[in-house]
């Protein structure tokens, strides 16, 4: 299975990829509901603490994450296109009004794998360059490893 990849080709974009050993209907079930959310969201250096989700357009979610000595940050925002195959959103780091807006795409290759590209979308180069500066490469590669053995874990137990 492909890694994460991060490109940064485009001046106002996070492009990432990376496949997941699982149907597109198991990794768009664990990135949609809460309980499973709180399974693979976060990493070793800033786990989840809270996970909150209204999965409709229209609906809300906040995620919260501790950092090492007991600070919290979250991002929040709103769903705005959710389908299985794509699911847009806003998303806001700890209520900044400058936020991106999210599309993930999920394709089903047929043979029980699934290949996500997720492409944040910002208002700047200078705030997504911002945005790569705070290492979150590193956090999102290893929620994803995480979302990876989820996924494997609720397709041996199908």
């Amino acid at each position: 299975m492909t890694k994460l990849k991060l490109n940064t080709d485009v001046p106002t974009e996070i492009r990432m990829t990376r496949d997941f050993a699982a149907p597109r209907r198991l990794v768009h079930r664990a990135m949609s509901e809460p309980e499973l959310i709180k399974k693979w969201q976060g990493n070793s250096c800033s786990p989840i603490v809270s996970v909150e989700v209204d999965f409709r357009v229209g609906g809300k979610y906040r995620y919260v994450y501790q950092i090492p000595g007991g600070n919290e940050f979250f991002f929040d925002g709103e769903y705005k296109e959710i389908s299985e195959a794509r699911t847009v959103h806003t998303e806001h780091f700890n209520g900044m009004p400058e936020g991106a807006v999210v599309t993930t795409t999920l394709v089903d290759n047929g043979n029980s794998t699934t290949t996500m590209t997720v492409v944040m979308a910002f208002s700047s180069q200078d705030i997504r360059d911002q945005v790569v500066k705070t290492g979150m490469e590193k956090g999102a590669a290893e929620s994803y490893d995480n979302l990876d053995n989820l996924v494997g874990e609720l397709r041996r137990n199908l």
